[in-house]
C-alpha cells in the first residue's frame, strides 16, 4: 500500500513525461547501436577513409575466428611465470579443450545484444533517470512541507522504508524494461538468438583475458547482473543524499560527487597499490564508460592483510556491498536524524 502511494507521488505528470521522453529517445537511438559484426570488416586506411571489406561474409568471419583462436593459442604457449599469466593460460586451455565447434558459428544476435546491454549511452541515460527520481524522493517533501506530516504520522517508518524499497525496485524495472525491448528489437533485426551455449570469446575482442571460460549466456548474465547492481547502488545513494539534503540541487551534486570520487581516488598515486587496483575496477566512471574492459576481465590478485584475494571477485563483492552500505545509511538517517 505504502509503496503504491509513494510510486504515485514519485511519478507525477512532469516526472513521467521526462522519464518516458528519455526512454523513448534511448530506445530510438538503440536501434542504430551495433558493433562491427563477425561477418563484417570495416576499417579506416592511412588517409582515414572508411574501407569496407568486400569478401564473402563466411571468409571474413572465418578469418576473425581463426585470429581469436590464434590469440588463445599464444596465451597457452606463454612460459609459466606468475599467477597472472598462469590463470590466463588455464582459461585459454579450457576454452580450446572444451570447444564444441572449432569454426565460426552465427552469433550476430548475441554480439549486438551484448553491445547494447551495457552501452555507455544507455547507462548514462538510465543514470540520469534514476538520479532525477531519487535525488528528489525526499527533498520534494521538504519543499512542499509534507515532511512534517510524514514524520508526525504513526506510519512514518513505513513511508520512509517504502522510499528505500523503491530505490531498489525501480532500477530493476527500468533496466529490465530496457533489456526486454532491446531483446525484441535485436530479435527483429538479427533473428532468433542461437549458439548462446558457445564460448563468449566469439562475441568480444578481448576474450583471451577473461576471468574464466564463460559461455555467451554466462557472460551476458554477469554483465546484466553487474549493471543492475550499479544502477541499484546509485539509486540507493541518491535516496540517501535526498534524505540528508534540503534541496534537489544539493542532493544531485552529492550523488554526482559520490559517483566520481572513486575515479578521482585512482589518480592519487600515493595510495596503497592494492586499493588503487580495486578502485580501478569498481569506480562507476570506468564501469559505465568502459564496461567491456572491466566486467569479467581477469585482473590478478591483491594482497589484503597478508591474504591473496582475487581482484574480480573482491570487486564484485565491493559493488554488491555498496547497496547494503547505502541502505544502512538510509536506515540510520531514518532512525537517528529524521525521526529523532
Amino acid at each position: 500500500m505504502m509503496i503504491s502511494w509513494e510510486l504515485k507521488k514519485i511519478f507525477n505528470v512532469k516526472t513521467v513525461s521526462i522519464v518516458l521522453a528519455l526512454l523513448i529517445f534511448l530506445l530510438g537511438i538503440t536501434i542504430f547501436l551495433k558493433p562491427t559484426l563477425e561477418t563484417e570488416n570495416i576499417y579506416r586506411n592511412d588517409r582515414y577513409e572508411l574501407i569496407k571489406d568486400t569478401r564473402s561474409k563466411e571468409e571474413i568471419a572465418g578469418e576473425k575466428f581463426n585470429e581469436k583462436i590464434h590469440q588463445l593459442e599464444e596465451v597457452v604457449n606463454i612460459s609459466e611465470g606468475n599467477p597472472f599469466t598462469n590463470k590466463l593460460k588455464n582459461t585459454a586451455e579450457e576454452y580450446l579443450s572444451s570447444m564444441k565447434y572449432k569454426e565460426y558459428k552465427d552469433v550476430d544476435f548475441y554480439k549486438v545484444f551484448n553491445h547494447r546491454v551495457d552501452h555507455p549511452f544507455m547507462s548514462i541515460i538510465i543514470v540520469i533517470i534514476l538520479v532525477l527520481i531519487f535525488s528528489n524522493i525526499y527533498t520534494d517533501e521538504i519543499i512542499t512541507g509534507v515532511d512534517n506530516i510524514i514524520l508526525s504520522s504513526k506510519n512514518k517508518f513505513k513511508t520512509l522504508y517504502a522510499k528505500l524499497a523503491l530505490a531498489i525496485i525501480i532500477p530493476i524495472v527500468i533496466y529490465g524494461l530496457y533489456l526486454g525491448i532491446v531483446f525484441l528489437i535485436t530479435l527483429v533485426q538479427y533473428g532468433m538468438p542461437i549458439n548462446g551455449e558457445l564460448e563468449a570469446f566469439r562475441i568480444v575482442d578481448i576474450g583471451a583475458f577473461f576471468h574464466k571460460a564463460y559461455t555467451i549466456i554466462e557472460y551476458l548474465t554477469l554483465k546484466i547482473a553487474t549493471i543492475t547492481v550499479i544502477f541499484i547502488s546509485i539509486s540507493v545513494f541518491s535516496s540517501f543524499f535526498s534524505f540528508i539534503s534540503t534541496n534537489s540541487l544539493t542532493s544531485i551534486s552529492a550523488t554526482l560527487i559520490f559517483m566520481g570520487i572513486g575515479k578521482v581516488l585512482t589518480l592519487i598515486k600515493f595510495l596503497p597499490s592494492s586499493l588503487l587496483i580495486i578502485l580501478s575496477k569498481v569506480n562507476y566512471i570506468n564501469l559505465i564508460f568502459y564496461p567491456d574492459e572491466f566486467i569479467g576481465i581477469y585482473a590478478g590478485q591483491v594482497d589484503i592483510f597478508g591474504k591473496n584475494l582475487d581482484v574480480l571477485s573482491l570487486s564484485n563483492g565491493v559493488l554488491i556491498s555498496m547497496i547494503f552500505v547505502g541502505a544502512a545509511l538510509c536506515v540510520f538517517t531514518f532512525k537517528k536524524l529524521l525521526t529523532r
